[in-house]
């Protein structure tokens, strides 16, 4: 069910048994939405809880801990997320906490040079993790107009030329109702919901007209890149493949192609890099369709010495795909459609993730349906469909290798 409020937020709501409920707060203000500085769609997310109108940034912390018993804030390129799960009878609490930390924010200079030296002590952390680090470079490599080029968290010469005056007139461009989704899972009934969401969220005025950034899906500079990283053993490598052209069909087939190809033990990356050959402990594949990003992505990690035959494998496994040297049939098909239900289903068990992917499908689509129309009609897609989808999209890469 859903309804939108007098001012713009769109509420979702999905049933559930469960005693618990979970929230997602949704808001189109994330690292996309930048224009001269980066950095700043992460800095406000920390900047809101640092106190409001009506708390401190100490009574945040108490209530949060008293209120929820799993809450987060994360920041994207298509969105910015506050989320959390509770006792159903505190939802009312839990709204209205998290009302005023994103309505409310006081944005006052005391403690804002201290956040900002946290962000930068996260900042010299990120690559720290060599699978981040991986990716970072690929995409500054790979991309020359897009804004993933540079990490959601920013840069540090970024970083140091933020202003609170940049925070708050982010705040004011980006964070208004009218951007803004709310996903609830809960036992609760939906007029219940509905009610606490209106008497919280529905005051919130409209502070600016929201301007959608243009999007740019350049692949340029698309090639093979090499980067060095101290201290690490072996070689990690990341391909990514454009998929921003796909239709809704045409992505639901990568979709099962991906179980045959890159997803899990019995596929075929799996089978040829690891079962065959020894060569990667695990080999992962993701499909990542989010607005601003929209690529396929293969990742693996290796020996110095077993890399040029992990790569020359992967690029005979594509050669096959491309030539039609593959061996899927009907049967693999839909036992393909199991595991990618069966998958799906196992993740909205838990209902933090469920409410996660219907706030932020609306955000990035204006359309959380397209969450569950997903799964529709893929047993109409036939081998041939799907194939021809794989080519096009195996058929342009970027490929970033690590090494010490």
């Amino acid at each position: 069910m859903e309804a939108v409020l007098n001012n713009g937020i769109k509420l979702i709501y999905k049933k559930t048994m469960s005693k618990l409920t979970s929230i997602s707060v949704s808001i189109d203000a994330g690292a996309c939405k930048e224009r001269e500085i980066l950095g700043l769609a992460h800095a406000t997310e920390h900047m809101v809880y640092k106190g409001t109108k009506n708390r401190s940034e100490e009574d945040i912390n108490k209530e949060l801990s008293r209120v929820f018993g799993f809450q987060n804030a994360m920041t994207n390129y298509p969105y910015v997320i506050y989320y959390g799960t509770m006792l159903s009878e505190d939802l009312g609490k839990a709204i209205e906490l998290f009302s005023d930390i994103i309505i409310n924010p006081s944005f006052e200079e005391k403690g804002f040079k201290e956040e900002m030296d946290v962000i930068k002590e996260e900042l010299r952390e990120w690559d720290e993790e060599v699978d981040q680090f991986c990716e970072d470079k690929l995409f500054l490599n790979s991309f020359e107009e897009r804004r993933i080029k540079y990490p959601i968290i920013g840069t540090m010469e970024s970083l140091n030329k933020i202003t609170l005056s940049d925070i708050k007139g982010f705040y004011l461009e980006n964070y208004n109702p009218q951007n803004t989704s709310i996903a609830v899972v809960s036992s609760l009934n939906f007029e219940e919901i509905k009610e606490i969401i209106e008497l919280y969220f529905g005051n919130w005025s409209i502070n600016n007209d929201n301007k959608d950034n243009e999007i740019i899906y350049d692949i340029d500079s698309f090639g093979v890149y090499k980067d060095v990283k101290e201290g690490i053993n072996g070689s990690k490598v990341e391909i990514i493949f454009p998929i921003d052209s796909l239709s809704i069909d045409e992505l639901k087939a990568l979709r099962i192609f991906n179980e045959y190809f890159g997803e899990g033990v019995n596929s075929v990356l799996f089978d040829r890099l690891r079962t065959k050959n020894g060569l990667v402990y695990d080999v992962l594949t993701r499909i990542a369709y989010e607005k601003y990003i929209k690529l396929y992505k293969i990742t693996f990690s290796t020996s110095k010495q077993n890399l040029d035959k992990a790569l020359s494998l992967i690029e005979e496994c594509i050669r096959k795909v491309i030539g039609e040297e593959t061996d899927i049939n009907d049967e693999d098909i839909k036992d393909y459609i199991k595991s990618i239900k069966l998958k799906r289903w196992f993740r909205e068990e838990q209902n933090i993730i469920l409410a996660k992917e219907l706030s932020t499908y609306n955000t990035m689509f204006g359309n959380y349906r397209i969450y569950d129309e997903e799964l529709d009609g893929l047993e109409y897609l036939n081998k041939e469909f799907i194939l021809n989808v794989a080519k096009k999209v195996l058929n342009n890469k970027s490929i970033e290798i690590i090494s010490n």
